[in-house]
């Protein structure tokens, strides 16, 4: 049986699986699924919840191989056998509850793994008002020298094929041959989403930039929206087959593969570089409403 952390306030409630990576089990508001609701019956995995986190670092590390700092380092890959080190080990680790807090707080401790070569810590807060859920995202550096190091959510928004959506960014990077973003080109007429529309599946798994902070999903036949908000300077939007009925909309502190492609801490599309001691943060608010 998963242990599941649940909370509720006014119309907002959340489970939260601190075995499964620390991953959000459901998000609903007046009890429709915002959120893809983890299945207690089905595989227990934090990438079959609601949504997860991404730390320490976001989607794909190409081959699982990087340099830095004058010398190259090596990172599992940890998804079966998908040739790349993926969404970092964080939503592959149990957490623990930090107990007497007024929000749900999560933390978890690396040591220096095959997984991520300098030990660190990260802490998730969850905080709900009346109409809302805002998730905080840490990564404190327990190394003692400048690390690389990300952040990012990975939410999927319930019931796909009866939504619409709205997401807009000016640029976009394709994808090579190997799912690894090779070209950064202004955002064309097929993942133009400005105005809202019905999302096509398996139509788009990148990287956006230049996006504007917000997207929104809303579920005409129900009368609900839900709007995302973030600090992420990046978000990947993934709409896969219809069969799993989800859009993914995941704010992210730097683009697919970017210490591959990018001096960590250079531009916003880059890794940042967390001294020792110090935090990398990231917030995602999720507010609902009427759909009037």
């Amino acid at each position: 049986m998963t242990r599941l952390i649940e909370h509720t306030c006014g119309d907002v409630s959340i489970a939260v699986a601190p075995e499964l990576g620390g991953a959000l089990a459901w998000l609903r508001w007046r009890g429709d699924d915002i959120f893809r609701p983890f299945d207690p019956q089905g595989e227990k995995r934090a990438n079959l919840c609601g949504s997860y986190p991404l730390v320490p670092w976001s989607n794909r590390i190409a081959q699982g191989e990087f340099n830095f700092s004058g010398r190259h380092w090596r990172v599992a890959r940890n998804f079966g056998d998908h040739p790349h080190s993926l969404h970092g080990s964080g939503w592959q680790s149990e957490w623990l509850e930090q107990e007497g807090e007024e929000n749900i707080t999560l933390t978890l401790e690396c040591p220096e793994t095959d997984s991520w070569p300098w030990p660190w810590r990260a802490t998730q807060i969850f905080a709900l008002t009346q109409d809302s859920l805002t998730i905080t995202l840490r990564y404190h550096n327990l190394a003692d020298i400048p690390v690389p190091a990300g952040l990012g959510f990975h939410p999927f928004f319930a019931d796909a094929n009866h939504c619409e959506v709205q997401f807009s960014a000016a640029r976009v990077w394709l994808n090579d041959d190997n799912n690894l973003p090779n070209e950064e080109i202004i955002t064309p007429e097929k993942w133009d989403y400005r105005s809202f529309r019905a999302p096509i599946p398996s139509s788009v798994d990148n990287c956006f930039t230049h996006w504007s902070g917000e997207a929104a999903v809303r579920w005409p036949h129900r009368g609900v929206r839900a709007t995302l908000t973030s600090d992420a300077p990046n978000a990947v939007f993934f709409i896969p087959g219809a069969e799993r009925n989800v859009v993914a909309i995941e704010p992210v502190s730097h683009i697919n593969n970017a210490i591959n492609l990018f001096i960590p801490g250079s531009c916003e599309q880059a890794m940042d570089v967390v001294a020792p001691g110090s935090m990398l943060t990231l917030h995602m608010t999720v507010r609902m409403s009427d759909e009037k």
